[in-house]
């Protein structure tokens, strides 16, 4: 199954199945040998994202499982981040490069691009990233027995309605406080809340499958947006930091000037979908989406041949 909750199982069922899910598809592709070890690397990384957005869902009803298991996944995450980084300083310069192509020579930066690239490839060649893949696949196999003994404190709505309601108001506060004081730090917090009530989105498509799925569309749309920012804002410190092994001090002014120029426009972007995505007060989304449910459960208890509202 996809990355999602389903109306007609219980959530005591559905939570574990989707972690382990999860958890599965990184052996799985760990243990790939036809997969680059950077690339498998990186999808752990999504997937314990993603373990994570799914956490934050049920956080009222996990009571003091969900600081430990949160802690655990994103400590695996920030273990594995190196050749992630490095990948995504090469990509930002390259986005960075084809977003001015027409202000920019043939082969402009050349370079600075290929400091960048020597470095991923530093990165991504150790041994040290090989030690890592075979650490992490004996965690993930012990985590995917822990997973199965998790225990819901609520079932329902309930056990939903805290995390999505608090998630929904820390990106929507987040939002506020961006453009209030609009640094590098602030958005990066912004997109991390985007990040997460995507996750949300997208677990709870089936309530109603053609709406939710729009609404997710936009959440990505915005973290797309936030993350391109963020990287940027890290190749600019990088600019700043590593002159003397990146290039020239006036090249390396020129892209960062370039840089910030981008991430206006990435501001001006996100700004209008953002505002869309976050119009409603938390209490009016999270009634919103409860109605949906109640709907949802409805569909599925006729569809069994049940009676009652089954909410």
């Amino acid at each position: 199954m996809s990355y999602r909750l389903q109306v007609d199982e219980p959530l005591a069922d559905g939570v574990p199945r989707v972690v382990c899910e999860q958890l599965d598809r990184a052996l799985a592709e760990l243990n790939d040998r036809d997969t680059e070890f950077a690339e498998a690397v990186h999808q752990v990384r999504k997937r314990c994202k993603k373990i994570r957005g799914l956490l934050r869902l049920v956080r009222g009803s996990l009571s003091a499982s969900y600081r430990r298991e949160n802690a655990w996944f994103r400590d695996l995450a920030r273990r594995l981040s190196g050749p992630r980084d490095a990948q995504a300083m090469l990509e930002s310069f390259d986005q960075l490069r084809e977003a001015f192509s027409g202000d920019l020579g043939p082969g402009a930066f050349a370079g600075v691009r290929e400091a960048l690239a020597e470095r991923r490839s530093d990165v991504h060649d150790g041994d040290e990233l090989a030690e890592r893949v075979a650490d992490t696949v004996e965690v993930l196999q012990a985590a995917r027995m822990r997973v199965l003994g998790w225990r819901l404190d609520d079932q329902g709505f309930a056990a939903l309605q805290r995390g999505l309601s608090r998630t929904y108001r820390r990106a929507r506060k987040a939002q506020r406080a961006s453009y209030a004081i609009p640094t590098a730090e602030q958005f990066h917090e912004w997109r991390k809340r985007v990040k997460y009530h995507w996750y949300h989105l997208r677990l709870l498509r089936e309530l109603w499958p053609v709406p939710m799925k729009g609404f997710a569309a936009q959440a990505r749309q915005l973290a797309d947006l936030l993350g391109d920012d963020h990287d940027l804002a890290v190749l600019q410190e990088t600019l700043k930091r590593d002159t003397e092994t990146l290039g020239d001090a006036g090249q390396l002014e020129t892209l960062a000037g370039l840089a910030r120029r981008r991430q206006d426009q990435l501001r001006a972007e996100a700004w209008a979908v953002g505002w869309r995505l976050f119009a409603d007060k938390p209490r009016d989304f999270c009634q919103r989406l409860h109605h949906y449910w109640q709907a949802a459960q409805r569909d599925a208890a006729r569809a069994a041949g049940l009676s009652g509202p089954g909410c």
